[in-house]
């Protein structure tokens, strides 16, 4: 067990927090951003809003609690910087997210495991941004979760069978993504994982799935681990390491729990687990995989993808960890 509990902001449908949802739903209403329904796992269609933090501070400064003053960061956008436990800057539109339609794209402090939150966000856009945190020396445990959220919930079916962003005056019903009706969902990146003895994190992604009873309703896909290589870690291996997408990865699961994990090994093969900064990661690939060798129900469908840090130690010192690049592409096989 280890300490963990779901994270806030996740998609309604199939069983999710709707208490969460609920509450990144008033966030982002009281910031001016498009409204959202927090039941049913569905997103009302809304105008685009432009981009609103929700506490921010000036560029260069630091909000009260914060761990370490924010320089401003570099690049081009409104600087949005939270410091609140569940501090969210967004909602954005965001063209390298194929789904993102100005209300369902964001960037989240998500201190969920740490209510004394001593964590900034510093945010540009969801492929410029930066977090800084200060979570004790040798912890084990997830403390916080970083995040760029893009929500799955609009999926239009039968004769449309795309997201409600791309049907003329949107659809009457919409729920989460079939995995069956995609062609594509993958990821590219670029981000900084502190690497060194005192780090206990790594970077992944978190796939939330419905309609997957009997299964995993969280999987999880890491890429860049620092301190976290072990069984205690990301649970008991479930299958041989097997080739996916043209990279090496072990799965594993914990006994009767909701959560699958992805490791990308290491040079040492299983059991390490890689330290890759950037690239590019098929998650469909992933996915698919899991529904053929029994991991994940045929009909499973994904309500949102976060691409987070899972932070659990920095030693006791402000530590930042920093995004520069960030796309997710996803296609739907009839398109």
């Amino acid at each position: 067990m280890r300490g963990r509990i779901r994270k806030s902001f996740k998609a309604a449908l199939g069983g999710k927090a709707c208490v969460a949802l609920a509450l990144l739903a008033l966030v982002l209403t009281a910031c001016g951003g498009g409204s959202k329904a927090a039941t049913g796992g569905s997103a009302t269609t809304s105008p685009a809003t432009a981009q609103a933090p929700a506490t921010t501070s000036p560029a260069g400064t630091a909000s009260a609690g914060t761990p370490l003053a924010i320089n401003a960061l570099p690049g081009t956008g409104r600087l949005c910087v939270t410091s609140s436990p569940t501090g969210i800057c967004g909602p954005y539109r965001y063209a390298a997210d194929t789904n993102s339609n100005g209300y369902n794209t964001y960037v989240g402090n998500n201190c969920w495991g740490d209510p004394s939150c001593v964590q900034t966000i510093a945010v540009r856009s969801p492929a410029n941004w930066q977090v800084t945190a200060t979570q004790p020396a040798r912890n084990g445990s997830v403390r916080t979760a970083p995040e760029i959220g893009q929500q799955f919930n609009n999926w239009c079916s039968g004769s449309n069978d795309t997201w409600s962003n791309f049907v003329p005056n949107g659809c009457g019903a919409s729920a989460d993504t079939p995995i069956s009706a995609l062609s594509e969902l993958t990821s590219r990146y670029a981000e900084s994982t502190p690497h060194n003895s005192r780090t206990i994190a790594q970077w992944a992604w978190d796939n939330w799935l419905s309609n997957d009873a009997g299964y995993a309703n969280e999987v999880m896909v890491w890429v860049d681990v620092n301190g976290r290589c072990n069984s205690g870690s990301f649970g008991t291996q479930v299958h041989a390491p097997v080739e996916i997408a043209g990279q090496v990865w072990t799965p594993h699961r914990y006994p009767r729990s909701s959560e699958f994990i992805w490791t990308l090994d290491g040079r040492g093969g299983a059991r390490t687990c890689a330290q890759q900064a950037s690239g590019t990661v098929n998650l469909l690939a992933l996915l698919k995989w899991m529904q053929t060798n029994g991991f994940a129900a045929p009909g499973a469908t994904i309500g949102l993808i976060d691409g987070v840090w899972e932070i659990c130690s920095t030693g006791g010192v402000p530590e930042t960890f920093r995004v520069s690049r960030y796309s997710l592409t996803a296609r739907a096989a009839r398109r």
